[in-house]
Protein backbone atom coordinates (compact mmCIF):
# COMPACT_ATOMS: atom_id res chain seq x y z
CA UNK A 1 0.00 0.00 0.00
CA UNK A 2 1.21 3.50 -0.87
CA UNK A 3 0.58 6.78 0.91
CA UNK A 4 -2.54 7.55 -1.12
CA UNK A 5 -3.96 4.10 -0.31
CA UNK A 6 -3.54 4.73 3.41
CA UNK A 7 -5.13 8.17 3.05
CA UNK A 8 -8.22 6.74 1.34
CA UNK A 9 -8.41 3.96 3.90
CA UNK A 10 -8.16 6.27 6.93
CA UNK A 11 -10.64 8.76 5.43
CA UNK A 12 -13.21 6.01 4.99
CA UNK A 13 -12.86 4.77 8.56
CA UNK A 14 -13.24 8.33 9.86
CA UNK A 15 -16.38 8.80 7.76
CA UNK A 16 -17.91 5.65 9.23
CA UNK A 17 -17.55 6.99 12.76
CA UNK A 18 -18.73 10.53 11.92
CA UNK A 19 -21.76 9.45 9.86
CA UNK A 20 -22.67 6.72 12.34
CA UNK A 21 -22.68 9.29 15.15
CA UNK A 22 -24.73 11.73 13.07
CA UNK A 23 -27.46 9.37 11.83
CA UNK A 24 -27.91 7.62 15.16
CA UNK A 25 -29.97 10.46 16.58
CA UNK A 26 -30.52 10.51 20.32
CA UNK A 27 -32.12 7.24 21.50
CA UNK A 28 -33.70 7.75 24.91
CA UNK A 29 -34.33 4.17 26.07
CA UNK A 30 -33.31 0.59 25.31
CA UNK A 31 -36.29 0.03 22.98
CA UNK A 32 -35.44 2.93 20.69
CA UNK A 33 -31.74 2.06 21.00
CA UNK A 34 -32.24 -1.52 19.78
CA UNK A 35 -35.45 -1.31 17.73
CA UNK A 36 -35.33 2.19 16.17
CA UNK A 37 -39.08 2.73 16.75
CA UNK A 38 -39.94 1.35 13.30
CA UNK A 39 -38.83 4.48 11.47
CA UNK A 40 -36.29 2.91 9.07
CA UNK A 41 -37.42 2.68 5.40
CA UNK A 42 -37.76 -0.88 4.10
CA UNK A 43 -35.12 -0.48 1.39
CA UNK A 44 -32.49 0.58 3.96
CA UNK A 45 -33.41 -2.41 6.13
CA UNK A 46 -33.15 -4.67 3.07
CA UNK A 47 -29.69 -3.40 2.15
CA UNK A 48 -28.62 -3.65 5.80
CA UNK A 49 -29.66 -7.32 5.82
CA UNK A 50 -27.46 -7.96 2.79
CA UNK A 51 -24.50 -6.16 4.37
CA UNK A 52 -25.03 -8.01 7.65
CA UNK A 53 -24.93 -11.46 6.12
CA UNK A 54 -21.91 -10.56 3.97
CA UNK A 55 -18.65 -11.04 5.84
CA UNK A 56 -15.15 -10.36 4.59
CA UNK A 57 -14.86 -14.12 4.09
CA UNK A 58 -17.75 -13.98 1.64
CA UNK A 59 -16.07 -11.30 -0.45
CA UNK A 60 -12.71 -13.07 -0.45
CA UNK A 61 -13.98 -16.63 -0.97
CA UNK A 62 -16.73 -16.17 -3.57
CA UNK A 63 -14.39 -15.23 -6.47
CA UNK A 64 -12.33 -18.36 -5.80
CA UNK A 65 -15.47 -20.52 -6.14
CA UNK A 66 -15.86 -19.36 -9.75
CA UNK A 67 -12.11 -19.31 -10.49
CA UNK A 68 -11.70 -22.98 -9.58
CA UNK A 69 -15.24 -24.05 -10.45
CA UNK A 70 -18.22 -22.44 -12.14
CA UNK A 71 -21.38 -20.45 -11.41
CA UNK A 72 -23.26 -23.33 -9.76
CA UNK A 73 -23.13 -21.46 -6.43
CA UNK A 74 -26.01 -19.33 -7.73
CA UNK A 75 -28.30 -22.34 -7.30
CA UNK A 76 -28.11 -22.02 -3.52
CA UNK A 77 -28.83 -18.29 -3.77
CA UNK A 78 -32.08 -19.20 -5.52
CA UNK A 79 -32.79 -21.43 -2.52
CA UNK A 80 -32.13 -18.43 -0.28
CA UNK A 81 -34.77 -16.41 -2.15
CA UNK A 82 -37.31 -19.24 -1.80
CA UNK A 83 -36.61 -19.52 1.93
CA UNK A 84 -36.97 -15.79 2.55
CA UNK A 85 -40.27 -15.72 0.71
CA UNK A 86 -41.58 -18.56 2.88
CA UNK A 87 -40.46 -16.73 6.04
CA UNK A 88 -42.15 -13.53 4.85
CA UNK A 89 -45.57 -15.21 4.80
CA UNK A 90 -45.25 -17.78 7.63
CA UNK A 91 -42.86 -16.84 10.45
CA UNK A 92 -42.64 -13.07 9.97
CA UNK A 93 -46.30 -12.28 10.89
CA UNK A 94 -45.64 -13.62 14.40
CA UNK A 95 -43.13 -10.84 15.02
CA UNK A 96 -45.70 -8.13 14.39
CA UNK A 97 -48.37 -9.46 16.76
CA UNK A 98 -48.10 -7.38 19.90
CA UNK A 99 -44.84 -5.86 21.04
CA UNK A 100 -41.76 -7.90 20.18
CA UNK A 101 -38.39 -6.78 21.50
CA UNK A 102 -36.42 -9.72 20.08
CA UNK A 103 -36.93 -12.75 17.86
CA UNK A 104 -37.45 -14.85 20.98
CA UNK A 105 -40.24 -12.90 22.70
CA UNK A 106 -42.58 -15.34 20.93
CA UNK A 107 -41.46 -18.19 23.19
CA UNK A 108 -42.51 -16.52 26.44
CA UNK A 109 -46.22 -17.03 25.76
CA UNK A 110 -45.79 -20.38 24.00
CA UNK A 111 -43.27 -22.25 26.16
CA UNK A 112 -42.49 -19.95 29.08
CA UNK A 113 -39.71 -17.59 30.06
CA UNK A 114 -37.14 -20.34 30.78
CA UNK A 115 -37.42 -21.73 27.27
CA UNK A 116 -37.06 -18.24 25.85
CA UNK A 117 -33.83 -17.84 27.81
CA UNK A 118 -32.60 -21.24 26.63
CA UNK A 119 -33.17 -20.32 22.98
CA UNK A 120 -31.52 -16.95 23.57
CA UNK A 121 -28.44 -18.62 25.05
CA UNK A 122 -28.24 -20.91 22.00
CA UNK A 123 -28.39 -17.81 19.80
CA UNK A 124 -25.71 -15.98 21.83
CA UNK A 125 -23.31 -18.92 21.63
CA UNK A 126 -23.96 -19.30 17.91
CA UNK A 127 -23.23 -15.66 17.13
CA UNK A 128 -20.19 -15.46 19.40
CA UNK A 129 -18.50 -18.46 17.82
CA UNK A 130 -19.50 -17.70 14.24
CA UNK A 131 -18.80 -13.96 14.21
CA UNK A 132 -15.93 -14.12 16.68
CA UNK A 133 -14.09 -16.37 14.27
CA UNK A 134 -15.06 -14.07 11.38
CA UNK A 135 -13.51 -11.19 13.30
CA UNK A 136 -10.23 -13.08 13.43
CA UNK A 137 -10.56 -14.14 9.81
CA UNK A 138 -11.11 -10.49 8.83
CA UNK A 139 -7.77 -9.65 10.44
CA UNK A 140 -5.90 -12.12 8.22
CA UNK A 141 -5.93 -10.16 4.93
CA UNK A 142 -5.58 -6.89 6.85
CA UNK A 143 -2.41 -8.22 8.47
CA UNK A 144 -1.06 -9.39 5.13
CA UNK A 145 -1.83 -6.14 3.32
CA UNK A 146 -1.07 -3.52 5.98
CA UNK A 147 1.52 -5.30 8.10
CA UNK A 148 -0.50 -4.85 11.31
CA UNK A 149 -0.43 -7.77 13.75
CA UNK A 150 -3.55 -9.85 14.37
CA UNK A 151 -4.31 -8.14 17.71
CA UNK A 152 -3.80 -4.69 16.15
CA UNK A 153 -6.07 -5.52 13.21
CA UNK A 154 -8.77 -6.92 15.50
CA UNK A 155 -8.62 -3.89 17.79
CA UNK A 156 -8.90 -1.45 14.86
CA UNK A 157 -12.02 -3.20 13.55
CA UNK A 158 -13.60 -3.53 17.00
CA UNK A 159 -12.91 -0.04 18.34
CA UNK A 160 -14.04 1.76 15.19
CA UNK A 161 -17.17 -0.37 14.98
CA UNK A 162 -18.02 0.27 18.63
CA UNK A 163 -17.42 4.00 18.14
CA UNK A 164 -20.56 4.44 16.02
CA UNK A 165 -22.59 1.48 17.32
CA UNK A 166 -22.27 2.59 20.96
CA UNK A 167 -23.85 5.99 20.39
CA UNK A 168 -26.67 5.43 17.92
CA UNK A 169 -27.54 1.76 18.42
CA UNK A 170 -29.42 -0.07 15.69
CA UNK A 171 -30.21 3.06 13.70
CA UNK A 172 -26.51 3.84 13.26
CA UNK A 173 -25.79 0.21 12.42
CA UNK A 174 -28.41 0.06 9.67
CA UNK A 175 -27.41 3.29 7.93
CA UNK A 176 -23.70 2.53 8.12
CA UNK A 177 -24.50 -0.93 6.71
CA UNK A 178 -26.09 0.79 3.71
CA UNK A 179 -22.97 2.90 3.19
CA UNK A 180 -20.65 -0.06 3.61
CA UNK A 181 -22.64 -2.12 1.13
CA UNK A 182 -22.33 0.69 -1.40
CA UNK A 183 -18.55 0.80 -0.84
CA UNK A 184 -17.75 -2.87 -1.42
CA UNK A 185 -20.26 -3.26 -4.25
CA UNK A 186 -18.76 -0.21 -5.98
CA UNK A 187 -15.33 -1.73 -5.45
CA UNK A 188 -16.53 -4.96 -7.04
CA UNK A 189 -17.87 -3.23 -10.13
CA UNK A 190 -14.63 -1.26 -10.50
CA UNK A 191 -12.65 -4.52 -10.46
CA UNK A 192 -14.92 -5.93 -13.18
CA UNK A 193 -14.33 -2.83 -15.28
CA UNK A 194 -10.57 -3.04 -14.69
CA UNK A 195 -10.40 -6.73 -15.65
CA UNK A 196 -12.75 -6.55 -18.63
CA UNK A 197 -9.98 -6.23 -21.28
CA UNK A 198 -8.59 -9.61 -20.17
CA UNK A 199 -11.80 -11.38 -21.22
CA UNK A 200 -10.69 -11.96 -24.82
CA UNK A 201 -12.73 -14.05 -27.33
CA UNK A 202 -10.09 -16.81 -27.06
CA UNK A 203 -10.31 -16.89 -23.27
CA UNK A 204 -14.10 -16.79 -23.39
CA UNK A 205 -14.10 -19.82 -25.71
CA UNK A 206 -11.79 -21.68 -23.34
CA UNK A 207 -14.05 -20.88 -20.39
CA UNK A 208 -17.07 -22.17 -22.31
CA UNK A 209 -15.24 -25.42 -23.08
CA UNK A 210 -14.34 -25.84 -19.41
CA UNK A 211 -17.98 -25.19 -18.32
CA UNK A 212 -17.02 -22.09 -16.33
CA UNK A 213 -20.42 -20.54 -17.09
CA UNK A 214 -22.40 -23.57 -15.86
CA UNK A 215 -25.19 -22.60 -13.46
CA UNK A 216 -27.24 -25.81 -13.09
CA UNK A 217 -25.75 -29.03 -11.73
CA UNK A 218 -28.10 -32.01 -11.56
CA UNK A 219 -27.00 -34.77 -9.14
CA UNK A 220 -26.41 -38.24 -10.57
CA UNK A 221 -28.09 -39.96 -7.61
CA UNK A 222 -29.66 -39.29 -4.22
CA UNK A 223 -26.32 -40.12 -2.62
CA UNK A 224 -24.68 -37.50 -4.80
CA UNK A 225 -27.37 -35.00 -3.82
CA UNK A 226 -26.63 -35.72 -0.15
CA UNK A 227 -22.84 -35.52 -0.34
CA UNK A 228 -22.03 -33.63 -3.54
CA UNK A 229 -21.38 -29.89 -3.52
CA UNK A 230 -23.55 -27.37 -5.34
CA UNK A 231 -26.12 -29.69 -6.89
CA UNK A 232 -29.60 -28.40 -7.70
CA UNK A 233 -31.58 -30.50 -5.18
CA UNK A 234 -29.31 -29.72 -2.22
CA UNK A 235 -29.03 -26.05 -3.15
CA UNK A 236 -32.76 -25.41 -3.54
CA UNK A 237 -33.97 -27.42 -0.53
CA UNK A 238 -30.97 -26.87 1.73
CA UNK A 239 -30.63 -23.21 0.76
CA UNK A 240 -34.32 -22.59 1.42
CA UNK A 241 -34.19 -24.16 4.90
CA UNK A 242 -30.96 -22.35 5.72
CA UNK A 243 -32.55 -19.02 4.77
CA UNK A 244 -35.68 -19.86 6.78
CA UNK A 245 -33.51 -20.40 9.85
CA UNK A 246 -31.10 -17.50 9.39
CA UNK A 247 -33.75 -14.96 8.35
CA UNK A 248 -36.68 -16.26 10.35
CA UNK A 249 -35.15 -17.25 13.70
CA UNK A 250 -31.76 -15.54 14.02
CA UNK A 251 -32.16 -12.25 15.92
CA UNK A 252 -29.24 -10.86 13.93
CA UNK A 253 -31.62 -10.50 10.95
CA UNK A 254 -34.96 -10.32 12.76
CA UNK A 255 -33.81 -7.26 14.70
CA UNK A 256 -33.60 -5.36 11.40
CA UNK A 257 -37.02 -6.52 10.26
CA UNK A 258 -38.51 -5.28 13.54
CA UNK A 259 -37.10 -1.84 12.68
CA UNK A 260 -39.56 -1.59 9.78
CA UNK A 261 -42.80 0.36 10.11
CA UNK A 262 -44.98 -2.74 9.87
CA UNK A 263 -45.43 -6.23 8.41
CA UNK A 264 -45.85 -5.17 4.74
CA UNK A 265 -42.65 -3.12 4.90
CA UNK A 266 -40.77 -5.97 6.60
CA UNK A 267 -41.94 -8.41 3.91
CA UNK A 268 -40.63 -6.17 1.16
CA UNK A 269 -37.33 -5.74 2.96
CA UNK A 270 -36.88 -9.48 3.41
CA UNK A 271 -37.86 -10.61 -0.09
CA UNK A 272 -35.91 -7.86 -1.83
CA UNK A 273 -32.83 -8.71 0.25
CA UNK A 274 -32.83 -12.10 -1.47
CA UNK A 275 -32.82 -10.46 -4.88
CA UNK A 276 -30.04 -8.07 -3.81
CA UNK A 277 -27.99 -11.02 -2.54
CA UNK A 278 -28.38 -12.75 -5.89
CA UNK A 279 -26.95 -9.70 -7.65
CA UNK A 280 -24.13 -9.47 -5.11
CA UNK A 281 -23.07 -13.10 -5.47
CA UNK A 282 -23.33 -12.87 -9.25
CA UNK A 283 -20.99 -9.87 -9.09
CA UNK A 284 -18.28 -11.58 -7.04
CA UNK A 285 -18.60 -14.83 -8.98
CA UNK A 286 -18.12 -12.79 -12.16
CA UNK A 287 -14.97 -11.31 -10.60
CA UNK A 288 -13.74 -14.88 -10.13
CA UNK A 289 -14.29 -15.62 -13.82
CA UNK A 290 -12.56 -12.39 -14.82
CA UNK A 291 -9.62 -13.28 -12.57
CA UNK A 292 -9.48 -16.65 -14.33
CA UNK A 293 -9.10 -14.75 -17.59
CA UNK A 294 -6.59 -12.33 -16.05
CA UNK A 295 -4.29 -15.08 -14.76
CA UNK A 296 -4.89 -17.38 -17.73
CA UNK A 297 -6.48 -20.02 -15.51
CA UNK A 298 -3.15 -20.80 -13.82
CA UNK A 299 -3.27 -23.24 -10.88
CA UNK A 300 -2.39 -22.16 -7.35
CA UNK A 301 1.15 -23.52 -7.46
CA UNK A 302 2.03 -21.53 -10.57
CA UNK A 303 0.71 -18.36 -8.94
CA UNK A 304 2.77 -18.97 -5.80
CA UNK A 305 -0.35 -19.25 -3.64
CA UNK A 306 -1.23 -21.81 -1.01
CA UNK A 307 -5.03 -21.51 -0.76
CA UNK A 308 -7.82 -20.65 -3.24
CA UNK A 309 -9.00 -17.78 -1.03
CA UNK A 310 -5.70 -15.98 -1.66
CA UNK A 311 -6.57 -15.28 -5.31
CA UNK A 312 -8.65 -12.16 -4.67
CA UNK A 313 -6.35 -10.52 -2.06
CA UNK A 314 -3.37 -11.21 -4.33
CA UNK A 315 -4.98 -9.25 -7.16
CA UNK A 316 -6.01 -6.42 -4.84
CA UNK A 317 -2.39 -6.00 -3.73
CA UNK A 318 -0.66 -6.43 -7.09
CA UNK A 319 -3.15 -5.67 -9.82
CA UNK A 320 -4.79 -2.33 -9.00
CA UNK A 321 -3.57 1.27 -9.33
CA UNK A 322 -2.50 3.37 -6.36
CA UNK A 323 -5.46 4.82 -4.47
CA UNK A 324 -7.86 2.17 -5.70
CA UNK A 325 -6.16 -0.44 -3.53
CA UNK A 326 -6.95 1.69 -0.49
CA UNK A 327 -10.58 1.91 -1.59
CA UNK A 328 -10.79 -1.89 -2.00
CA UNK A 329 -9.24 -2.43 1.42
CA UNK A 330 -11.81 0.00 2.81
CA UNK A 331 -14.45 -2.22 1.20
CA UNK A 332 -13.05 -5.28 2.96
CA UNK A 333 -13.08 -3.37 6.25
CA UNK A 334 -16.67 -2.36 5.48
CA UNK A 335 -17.77 -5.99 5.29
CA UNK A 336 -15.94 -6.86 8.52
CA UNK A 337 -17.32 -3.87 10.43
CA UNK A 338 -20.84 -4.50 9.17
CA UNK A 339 -20.80 -8.07 10.46
CA UNK A 340 -19.39 -7.07 13.84
CA UNK A 341 -21.71 -4.09 14.38
CA UNK A 342 -24.74 -6.24 13.57
CA UNK A 343 -23.63 -8.91 16.04
CA UNK A 344 -23.01 -6.34 18.77
CA UNK A 345 -26.49 -4.87 18.35
CA UNK A 346 -28.20 -8.27 18.20
CA UNK A 347 -26.29 -9.84 21.11
CA UNK A 348 -26.72 -6.79 23.34
CA UNK A 349 -30.42 -6.61 22.52
CA UNK A 350 -31.02 -10.29 23.26
CA UNK A 351 -29.01 -10.05 26.49
CA UNK A 352 -31.07 -7.08 27.64
CA UNK A 353 -34.57 -8.23 26.70
CA UNK A 354 -34.29 -12.04 26.88
CA UNK A 355 -31.88 -12.66 29.76
CA UNK A 356 -32.30 -9.52 31.91
CA UNK A 357 -35.73 -8.09 30.97
CA UNK A 358 -36.08 -6.18 34.24
CA UNK A 359 -33.15 -3.96 33.25
CA UNK A 360 -35.03 -2.92 30.10
CA UNK A 361 -37.85 -1.55 32.27
CA UNK A 362 -35.62 0.72 34.32
CA UNK A 363 -35.43 4.45 33.72
CA UNK A 364 -31.67 4.12 33.17
CA UNK A 365 -32.00 1.26 30.65
CA UNK A 366 -29.87 3.16 28.13
CA UNK A 367 -26.89 2.87 30.47
CA UNK A 368 -27.18 -0.90 30.66
CA UNK A 369 -27.77 -1.18 26.92
CA UNK A 370 -24.47 0.53 26.24
CA UNK A 371 -22.70 -1.44 28.96
CA UNK A 372 -23.77 -4.67 27.23
CA UNK A 373 -22.51 -3.23 23.93
CA UNK A 374 -19.06 -2.62 25.45
CA UNK A 375 -19.00 -6.00 27.20
CA UNK A 376 -19.80 -7.91 24.01
CA UNK A 377 -17.16 -5.94 22.13
CA UNK A 378 -14.59 -6.99 24.71
CA UNK A 379 -15.76 -10.62 24.47
CA UNK A 380 -15.44 -10.57 20.68
CA UNK A 381 -11.97 -9.01 20.87
CA UNK A 382 -10.83 -11.55 23.46
CA UNK A 383 -12.24 -14.44 21.46
CA UNK A 384 -10.70 -13.19 18.21
CA UNK A 385 -7.30 -12.65 19.83
CA UNK A 386 -7.30 -16.19 21.23
CA UNK A 387 -6.27 -17.36 17.76
CA UNK A 388 -2.63 -17.17 16.79
CA UNK A 389 -2.73 -19.22 13.60
CA UNK A 390 -5.11 -19.97 10.76
CA UNK A 391 -4.57 -23.71 11.32
CA UNK A 392 -6.49 -23.88 14.60
CA UNK A 393 -9.32 -26.48 14.29
CA UNK A 394 -11.72 -24.18 16.19
CA UNK A 395 -11.86 -21.99 13.08
CA UNK A 396 -13.70 -24.75 11.23
CA UNK A 397 -16.05 -25.14 14.20
CA UNK A 398 -16.72 -21.41 14.33
CA UNK A 399 -17.42 -21.06 10.63
CA UNK A 400 -19.77 -24.05 10.68
CA UNK A 401 -21.39 -23.37 14.06
CA UNK A 402 -24.67 -22.28 12.49
CA UNK A 403 -25.04 -25.83 11.24
CA UNK A 404 -25.14 -27.06 14.85
CA UNK A 405 -27.97 -24.79 15.96
CA UNK A 406 -29.98 -23.41 13.03
CA UNK A 407 -32.05 -26.57 12.67
CA UNK A 408 -32.92 -26.43 16.35
CA UNK A 409 -33.91 -22.76 16.23
CA UNK A 410 -36.08 -23.25 13.15
CA UNK A 411 -37.60 -26.41 14.61
CA UNK A 412 -38.50 -24.54 17.80
CA UNK A 413 -40.38 -21.88 15.82
CA UNK A 414 -42.20 -24.36 13.60
CA UNK A 415 -43.15 -26.65 16.48
CA UNK A 416 -44.13 -23.70 18.65
CA UNK A 417 -46.43 -22.23 16.03
CA UNK A 418 -47.94 -25.28 14.35
CA UNK A 419 -48.22 -27.91 17.14
CA UNK A 420 -49.48 -28.19 20.71
CA UNK A 421 -46.33 -29.85 22.01
CA UNK A 422 -45.36 -29.19 25.61
CA UNK A 423 -42.43 -27.13 26.84
CA UNK A 424 -40.67 -30.34 27.89
CA UNK A 425 -41.00 -31.79 24.37
CA UNK A 426 -39.64 -28.59 22.83
CA UNK A 427 -36.71 -28.61 25.27
CA UNK A 428 -35.86 -32.24 24.51
CA UNK A 429 -36.15 -31.52 20.79
CA UNK A 430 -33.80 -28.51 20.94
CA UNK A 431 -31.13 -30.10 23.14
CA UNK A 432 -31.27 -33.42 21.29
CA UNK A 433 -31.00 -31.70 17.92
CA UNK A 434 -28.01 -29.55 18.87
CA UNK A 435 -26.19 -32.49 20.51
CA UNK A 436 -26.61 -34.89 17.58
CA UNK A 437 -25.76 -32.21 15.00
CA UNK A 438 -22.51 -31.50 16.85
CA UNK A 439 -21.59 -35.20 16.82
CA UNK A 440 -22.63 -35.61 13.18
CA UNK A 441 -20.70 -32.59 11.91
CA UNK A 442 -17.58 -33.18 13.98
CA UNK A 443 -17.35 -36.98 13.93
CA UNK A 444 -19.85 -38.15 11.29
CA UNK A 445 -17.32 -39.09 8.62
CA UNK A 446 -19.11 -40.44 5.55
CA UNK A 447 -22.48 -39.96 7.28
CA UNK A 448 -21.92 -36.20 7.40
CA UNK A 449 -24.06 -34.46 4.76
CA UNK A 450 -22.97 -31.53 2.62
CA UNK A 451 -23.28 -28.31 4.69
CA UNK A 452 -26.41 -27.11 2.86
CA UNK A 453 -28.32 -30.04 4.40
CA UNK A 454 -27.40 -29.17 8.00
CA UNK A 455 -30.50 -27.09 8.74
CA UNK A 456 -32.87 -29.64 7.16
CA UNK A 457 -31.24 -32.42 9.17
CA UNK A 458 -31.52 -30.36 12.35
CA UNK A 459 -35.24 -29.73 11.85
CA UNK A 460 -35.84 -33.46 11.30
CA UNK A 461 -33.87 -34.32 14.45
CA UNK A 462 -35.81 -31.72 16.47
CA UNK A 463 -39.10 -33.22 15.29
CA UNK A 464 -37.83 -36.75 15.99
CA UNK A 465 -36.69 -36.09 19.56
CA UNK A 466 -39.67 -33.89 20.42
CA UNK A 467 -42.11 -36.29 18.77
CA UNK A 468 -40.74 -39.35 20.57
CA UNK A 469 -40.95 -37.50 23.89
CA UNK A 470 -44.55 -36.47 23.17
CA UNK A 471 -45.56 -40.01 22.21
CA UNK A 472 -43.76 -41.45 25.22
CA UNK A 473 -45.39 -38.97 27.59
CA UNK A 474 -48.82 -39.72 26.13
CA UNK A 475 -48.25 -43.47 26.48
CA UNK A 476 -47.12 -43.15 30.10
CA UNK A 477 -50.05 -40.87 30.88
CA UNK A 478 -52.59 -43.33 29.48
CA UNK A 479 -50.92 -46.27 31.23
CA UNK A 480 -50.99 -44.50 34.58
Amino acid sequence: MMGLDYAVFVLYLALCVIIGYWVGGKPTDSKSYFNSKGDIPWWAVSLSIVATETSMLTIISTPSVAYFGSLTFLQIVIGYIIGRTIVAFTILPSYFKGEQQTAYTFFTNRFGDRYRKLVSVVFLITRLLADGVRLFAAAIPIKLITGFSYPESILIIAILTLAYTFYGGLKSVIWIDVMQLAVYISAGFFILFWLFPDLTPEMTQRMVEENKFQMINLPESLAAAWNGPYNLIACLIGGAFLAMASHGTDHLIVQRLLACHGLPEARKALIWSGLFVFVQFALFLAIGLFLFAHYGGQPLADLGLGKPDEIFPRFVIDGLPVGVTGFIIAGLFAAAMSTLSSSLAALSSSTMFDLFPKLAQRADSMKYSRIFMVVWTAVFVGFGMSFTTTDNPIIEIGLGIAGFTYGGLLGAFLIGRYTTWSTQAATVGLLGCVSVMFILIMFGGDLRPWWAWYTVTGVVLFALFGGLFTIGSSFVGKKS
